[in-house]
């Protein structure tokens, strides 16, 4: 199982390195990411079963005797419209220990979930910052580019990091632990 999650990891991300010179990042989401996941391996992988949105984990992976569990998370500064004019009115959430502690939260949801023969556990991380680098502290970077859990008992070991991602505005890493 765990050459498939990372296969279908990189061919995703490659996906993503195309897309965004097409597609802006802002049209991306943690649901459109998780969907070419899904593409990508069954693609390369289409004898294992996916259940998405299977009670409370974003994606569970059944093959045999074998089953994962993925957690995907999808962060950029993104802003917001008013749907009447489409004129902006400021930015939807953004870096700060408030979304650290949200990414915390959900790797230790994924810890506490019962373990058993053949279960592998992931979480996807993608995020986004600037090019700009105005604002160093307002950066995804600033805490997820050498991220440490806290001793919380789940242990989280980053299995693959891709090389950054240009976008229009923006540079996309994406990780898999």
């Amino acid at each position: 199982m765990d050459r498939a999650v990372r296969a279908a990891f990189r061919n995703t991300v490659e996906f993503l390195r195309s897309e965004v010179k097409l597609i802006p990042l802002d049209r991306w989401n943690e649901s459109v990411f998780r969907y070419c996941f899904c593409r990508s391996l069954h693609t390369v992988y289409p004898q294992i079963q996916q259940f998405v949105e299977c009670s409370r984990i974003d994606l569970v992976l059944r093959q045999r005797r074998r089953s994962a569990f993925l957690e995907f998370k999808f962060y950029q500064r993104a802003w917001q419209f008013d749907p009447y004019s489409g004129r902006p009115r400021g930015y939807k959430g953004g870096p700060s220990l408030k979304n650290v502690r949200e990414f915390q939260a959900c790797v230790h949801h994924l810890h506490e979930r019962r373990t058993v023969a053949g279960l592998s556990k992931y979480v996807v991380l993608v995020y986004a910052d600037p090019k700009d680098g105005n604002r160093p502290n307002c950066r995804f970077s600033r805490y997820y580019e050498d991220y440490h859990h806290p001793g919380d008992g789940a242990l989280l070991r980053r299995i693959e990091c891709s090389a950054p991602i240009p976008a229009l505005d923006a540079i996309v890493r994406a990780q898999l632990y």
